[in-house]
């Protein structure tokens, strides 16, 4: 089939297609790049396949790898003895600050820290720059690549981090970093990010903490970009030290990121590199204005351009609920890497959580069957199980822009964003069931709903009606309630765009106005609702 020069490799604008009079209550979304060219959670190839002189390094190398592999042993397990010695005694150790006789015990640990960086690789550290006192700025700031960065940061500054909370059930790990007296987070509950930040206020307050360091990305990235950061760190309104980390490479990429190589296996080729490169920076502090101790975001953006210079790489909107979608999407078998969505730009246009965009994910891996990280005009039809009809068309258009006869999970959520995240969403959705529901009673009927349903798409057959309506999950066979209707309208929004391209004028017919007023629903897009 063909949907109006959008199949077929006809492209065009998609202004060309959308008429003015296509959603009367919403209008258009904003444009954004279809697909991303960067994606900062994908590494480069880890493989050895194809790579004589990689392979036969890594032959070579196997010994020393057997060597390193017990080394790191020994020091986890001395690192996991020197640790639970130096907390004897101790009480609330996350709540209160440990006295200086204490932190002097954790010496051992930190150059066992430093000698497991040697098992990784590290054999030396470039550092150019040099950490000021707390006093100067309680805060020190990093990009976050691998798991070698916090290794190195223990061993160097043995400071209090942010971590994530399920970190803290890691055997062996989670002690030392309960030594570590880190704030914990929960990443995907916004009450426990809130908590973090009172806590990261408190104790850069009080100089009885060591400093804080925070990775304020809040996930790994390759280091080809710095990703949106989160304001917790800049909240308290301190000078910061920002310190950025690079891993020059040839061979090998140690990024550790959600769209690379599993964690064995890195750690293997890490063990079976003669020398991996680690470089360290430490920039000047940085101390906000007046207005960026009002406003955090106005800090942490003017901190994360002065690494990204240091750094020499792009800034992005990408975020760790980008990670979070890669996630799921691998968790339910779909690994097509078009998860990713930038997602603070979609938190700052519609304020989108991570929870509405997991949903968007599981429709969107519904509509791709085939998962080929695209849907079709037959994939959306075949979902949507309505006739091939104008409405339909238009829809599917507001998905695909510009015209390319097919839309990505991208594009489906920017387009799911805007009108379930638009302000007249629910006047919408209250005219719609209005409209439905003609005889006023407050439930609507099987038959209702199918007299309208005609009236809105003349083609629609009594077959695809019953698909409909048994989406609608009614608790009963031959009525809805008004919630059950607008529930059905919220978690299914596509419908609602399809009924609003049918008839753009929807909401004054439900009011009453008189539909002959506006051309049988052929009105001009009114421009302020």
């Amino acid at each position: 089939m063909r949907v109006d020069g959008a199949v077929n490799g006809n492209k065009r604008d998609a202004s060309d297609c959308l008429p003015s009079d296509g959603l009367v209550l919403l209008g258009q979304p904003p444009l954004l790049e279809p697909e991303m060219a960067f994606n900062p959670f994908r590494s480069d190839r880890q493989s050895l396949h194809g790579h004589a002189y990689e392979l036969l390094k890594t032959i070579v190398m196997l010994p020393v790898f057997l060597v390193r592999v017990l080394l790191m042993v020994v020091c986890l397990l001395l690192g996991y003895s020197f640790t639970k010695l130096a907390l004897v005694a101790a009480r609330d150790v996350l709540k209160k600050p440990f006295p200086r006789w204490r932190r002097q015990l954790f010496w051992p640990v930190r150059l066992l820290a430093r000698l497991l960086l040697f098992c990784l690789g590290f054999q030396w550290i470039s550092i150019k720059g040099r950490p000021v006192s707390r006093d100067q700025a309680p805060i020190l700031i990093c990009n976050h690549v691998t798991f070698a960065d916090p290794v190195f940061i223990f061993y160097q500054h043995l400071p209090v981090i942010v971590t994530a909370q399920e970190n803290l059930s890691l055997p062996i790990v989670g002690a030392i970093l309960r030594a570590m007296q880190v704030i914990s987070v929960n990443r995907v509950v916004q009450d426990s990010r809130r908590i973090a930040a009172g806590e990261i206020k408190r104790r850069a307050r009080c100089n009885d903490w060591a400093s804080l360091m925070i990775f304020p990305e809040a996930t790994t990235t390759n280091g080809k970009a710095l990703v949106a950061f989160k304001a917790g760190a800049f909240a308290p309104g301190y000078p910061v030290q920002p310190m950025v980390v690079r891993y020059p490479h040839v061979h090998l990429d140690p990024a550790w990121v959600a769209q690379g190589a599993s964690t064995p296996y890195l750690l293997f080729r890490l063990m079976t590199q003669f020398h991996n490169f680690m470089e360290v920076e430490y920039l000047p502090v940085i101390e906000p204005i007046y207005k960026e101790q009002c406003f955090p975001r106005a800090f942490a953006e003017r901190v994360r351009l002065s690494m990204a210079k240091a750094l020499n790489v792009m800034v992005t909107e990408h975020a760790y609920e980008d990670v979070a979608l890669i996630l799921e999407a691998t968790k339910s078998g779909y690994h097509s890497e078009c998860v990713v969505l930038e997602f603070g730009k979609f938190e700052r246009f519609f304020r989108l959580t991570i929870k509405e965009s997991k949903h968007y994910l599981l429709k969107f891996c519904s509509y791709d069957t085939k998962k080929k990280g695209r849907v079709t005009f037959e994939d959306f039809q075949s979902w949507m199980e309505l006739p091939n009809c104008p409405a339909l068309q238009q829809a599917f258009l507001l998905f695909d822009r510009p015209v390319q006869g097919h839309f990505n999970f991208r594009q489906y959520a920017l387009g799911l964003a805007f009108v379930s995240k638009h302000d007249r969403f629910k006047e919408a959705m209250e005219a719609l069931y209005r409209f439905c529901d003609k005889d006023e009673d407050g439930l609507l009927g099987r038959e209702e709903t199918e007299d309208s349903l005609n009236f809105l798409i003349p083609s629609i057959t009594t077959e695809q009606v019953n698909r409909v309506w048994q989406k609608i999950e009614s608790k009963h066979a031959n009525f809805a309630s008004k919630m059950e209707f607008l529930s059905f309208l919220e978690h299914h929004p596509e419908y609602l765009i399809v009924f609003l391209f049918a008839r753009p004028n929807l909401v004054l017919i439900s009011k009453g106005e008189k539909e002959m007023k506006y051309g049988n629903g052929n009105g001009k897009l009114i421009n302020d609702l």
